[in-house]
């Protein structure tokens, strides 16, 4: 089967939300946009009970995960990596490796540097990987939209919050369905 074929199982799915750091967010084109499906792709995770894994970035120097997307969940692991890539750093890699799961969600930034560092060694580890596309963000569109094409000639999936949202979902009329309408709404 064609991985661009396959429908998300929220079963088989986790959450990884990369480096999504107040000083680094605000140097970045699109950043509400970022921020908003983020929030709304924590949101869907709550309801499927994906595990949710946040990164950030040398935290000492750059601060901790964005307080409002922190605020939306008590139940996630915050991991510190110096490493543009999660897999490069052994906590993280360790922590996605006990979840079980085999695919990836991602959103975050920066696109160009670990999202794509994550997602291209995620690809190599055996992982199914969907980047969000509009839940990522560079500090400049043409990285974004660079790092966007090498991670689908890589063989990441590209996708969006509502499809990630509505694949999970896969049917209407059920009680996630309910629960995801007022998200969905925001989209």
């Amino acid at each position: 089967m064609n991985i661009y074929s396959e429908f998300i199982k929220n079963d088989d799915a986790l959450l990884l939300v990369v480096d999504i750091q107040k000083v680094m967010l605000d140097l970045c084109v699109d950043a509400a946009r970022t921020l908003k499906n983020a929030g709304a792709l924590i949101e869907i995770a709550k309801i499927y009970n994906l595990p949710i894994i946040f990164s950030v970035h040398n935290a000492e120097k750059l601060g901790g995960v964005a307080p409002e997307l922190l605020d939306q969940t008590s139940d996630h692991q915050i991991l510190n990596k110096v490493e543009f890539s999660c897999f490069e750093n052994q906590a993280l890699c360790s922590a996605i490796e006990a979840s079980g799961k085999k695919t990836l969600v991602i959103a975050g930034l920066e696109t160009h540097i670990c999202i794509f560092h994550t997602a291209a060694l995620g690809l190599r580890m055996g992982y199914r990987v969907h980047v969000v596309a509009d839940a990522v963000c560079s500090r400049k569109k043409l990285n974004w939209e660079i790092g966007l094409r090498r991670l689908e000639m890589a063989g990441a999936v590209i996708s969006s919050t509502e499809m990630v949202i509505f694949e999970l979902l896969n049917r209407a009329a059920t009680p996630e369905f309910r629960q995801a309408l007022p998200i969905i709404k925001t989209l």
